[in-house]
């Protein structure tokens, strides 16, 4: 036994004192009679009772010396050792979102909760606790935490996530904590099949049946109404499940249930539905499964009409002569209204009136760049344009199509970005092979070297990398397009790649604020910042907004998290548009797919180290039985009682 504050015991000082004490007090007590008679019988009663009144003062002595010794033994806070009894415990808990399916009112992930607990529990103190949480990520939540409440406070202050996860994710974690320590107990407890050596799996599912919607189209617009097509699945056994359409007119109003269809399903088996109802339009449409079952948010799916678009009003401002090339490229993309000026009749001032949504400058510099609109600028840069993104640095000299090795040789961006995969969305990048490799079969004669910024992304360069086309936000925080070549100066104008181009520019130019409104948790959305953006809200379905960073930007991402519907809201300058997606169940946690194998390396030992035994709550309850019986004592002395 040790102490872990030993001055503690100089509180049995008290015990001599307690002694002196009753030996020096006076043992005699004044009584007042009313009579001799009284008197007398008084003497009588007292002297039968005298042997058991000395014994009750005795008695009260002991237990005070007791209490003093109990107290004392308290302060100084006594620890019995108990070897070979301790051990280092490690949890690796899996957070995905198979965990949320219920049984009997209870989580997966509150069972597995309920389970680590449960080891902390009945484990011995001098015991140390680490867990590792695989989720949204996977992260080390505590490690060597010595006090079982302080571990059970932090496991029971998780939440699973409603994301994809894999528990190898954890295993360099678990790894780690086996080499240091290869007589560590680790433990995983999770809902996968998972074959494990060197740790212990507990696993927490209870044979929940799942149904869920795997598979799902928008809604079509067929004769009479729309039709939606998908596939469910029952995970465990062998249902008739029963798929009904609710429509809304707006994404926020009242949901209303205009059609349904039944669905024979073999266990594990995908089976395809299609319902059908009498609706000409939607804001909203959500298919669900009206069987209950282990989880309820794989059982709907919800799904938005096109995010909203800007109106595509074009103005080409023609000041090289060959703008016939834009203009015929933009007239086969289509869905635009463009119209045509010479640089010699333009007239911002007007041009601003009529509410262009895109200026495209060709050959020309204009004074100033037009605000709350898209700009394309081709060969129309020079060291009098201000806010344009890149500046122009010097010319290269012309050269001869014609001639052998007389032209500049050109490559497309190689980067994976966003931005970059939707710019070059559907162009062969590479088109040619000359026996050396593939080259892009596009050139040019003549190009301005321009000094672009970090915000503006290449996606057409020369071959030694200079910007040939370039896009960003320029000072006004508009979205600009950079052509630093004249298109009558190279073969681009002519290739099929060059409209496949002026479409992806468009888009980007007009941007759907959001390109997409259905995922599954664990996707980035995409929000487009359109021209004249003051900012940007996202409120996920629990009700927590986060403001996007927009400064500088053409597009932003945010991580789903979540299940459920989630509100865009987009603050311009004139006005506000509200939008809507939806972020479902990943369709890989809805089966709770076996989680593979799972090994540490290395050879386990059987090695414990000791525990500790310092509850004191015997010896508070041993206190509290002295102070009572002391004080009954007490009352029976002062009261013949």
């Amino acid at each position: 036994m040790s102490l872990y504050y030993p001055f503690g015991l100089l509180g049995l000082i008290g015990i001599p004192v307690l002694i002196v004490i009753y030996i020096i007090k006076s043992k005699y007590t004044e009584q007042t009679v009313s009579s001799t008679y009284l008197w007398e019988l008084s003497e009588r009663f007292l002297k039968k009772r005298k042997r058991v009144s000395k014994l009750t003062g005795i008695i009260s002595l002991i237990l005070q010396i007791l209490v003093v010794a109990a107290a004392s033994l308290l302060i100084a806070h006594p620890v019995f050792t108990i070897p070979n009894a301790a051990d280092d415990y490690y949890f690796i808990l899996d957070g995905s979102a198979s965990m949320n399916m219920t049984d009997g009112g209870e989580t997966r992930f509150e069972r597995a909760q309920r389970e680590i607990t449960s080891i902390i529990d009945s484990s011995y103190n001098g015991s140390t606790y680490s867990l590792v949480f695989v989720g949204e990520n996977t992260d080390v939540m505590f490690e060597g935490v010595i006090k079982k409440e302080q571990a059970e406070k932090n496991v029971n202050a998780l939440s699973a996530s409603w994301c994809e996860a894999d528990c190898a994710s954890a295993l360099e974690f678990a790894q780690e904590y086996f080499n240091s320590n290869p007589s560590a107990k680790i433990y995983i407890l999770s809902d996968k099949e998972i074959s494990t050596e060197n740790m212990q799996l507990i696993d927490v599912s209870a044979g929940e049946n799942n149904f869920a919607i795997c598979e799902y189209s928008k809604p079509e617009e067929v004769s009479g109404g729309l039709r939606a097509t998908g596939k469910v699945v029952s995970y465990r056994t062998d249902e008739t499940l029963t798929v009904e359409m609710w429509v809304a007119q707006s994404a926020v109003s009242e949901l209303k249930k205009v059609g349904e269809t039944s669905v024979t399903v073999t266990a594990g088996e995908a089976a395809e539905f299609v319902v059908e109802a009498a609706v000409e339009s939607y804001g909203c449409v959500q298919l669900k499964i009206a069987e209950i079952d282990g989880m309820a948010e794989d059982n709907a799916v919800t799904l938005y009409d096109a995010a909203l678009a800007q109106s595509r009003k074009v103005l080409l401002v023609d000041g090289a002569g060959d703008g016939s090339y834009i203009q015929r490229a933009i007239n086969q993309v289509g869905n635009a209204t463009l119209e045509y000026v010479q640089a010699d009749f333009y007239d911002y001032s007007t041009a601003q009136a009529e509410g262009y949504g895109l200026y495209i400058f060709n050959g020309y510099v204009p004074e100033t760049l037009p605000v709350n609109a898209a700009v394309w600028l081709v060969d129309a840069i020079d060291g009098t344009l201000s806010g344009a993104g890149p500046t122009f640095r010097q010319y290269e000299e012309p050269r001869d199509l014609t001639g052998p090795n007389s032209y500049y040789k050109t490559k497309y961006s190689e980067g994976t970005s966003a931005q970059e995969r939707l710019l070059l969305q559907n162009i062969p990048v590479s088109v040619i092979k000359d026996g050396k490799g593939e080259e892009n079969r596009t050139v040019v004669r003549q190009y301005a070297q321009y000094t672009v910024p970090r915000n503006f992304t290449t996606i057409l360069s020369t071959a030694d990398g200079d910007s040939l086309i370039s896009v960003g936000v320029n000072g006004n925080g508009d979205r600009e397009v950079v052509f630093s070549f004249r298109l009558g100066k190279s073969n681009f104008a002519g290739m099929a790649e060059f409209v496949l181009l002026v479409n992806n520019l468009m888009n980007y130019s007009f941007p759907e604020i959001l390109e997409e409104t259905s995922y599954v948790c664990g996707d980035s959305m995409v929000v487009n910042v359109v021209p004249g953006c003051q900012s940007i809200v996202v409120t996920n379905p629990l009700g927590k907004s986060t403001t996007l960073d927009t400064a500088g930007k053409d597009m932003c991402e945010v991580k789903l998290n979540v299940t459920g519907m989630y509100l865009v809201t987009v603050n311009k300058a004139g006005g506000t548009d509200e939008l809507y997606a939806f972020a479902g169940v990943p369709a890989s946690e809805s089966g709770s797919e076996a989680g593979g194998s799972l090994a540490l390396t290395g050879e386990s030992s059987d090695g414990h180290k000791d525990g500790f035994y310092d509850d004191l709550l015997a010896l508070f309850i041993l206190i509290s039985v002295f102070l009572l019986v002391d004080w009954g004592l007490y009352c029976y002395e002062q009261h013949q009682l």
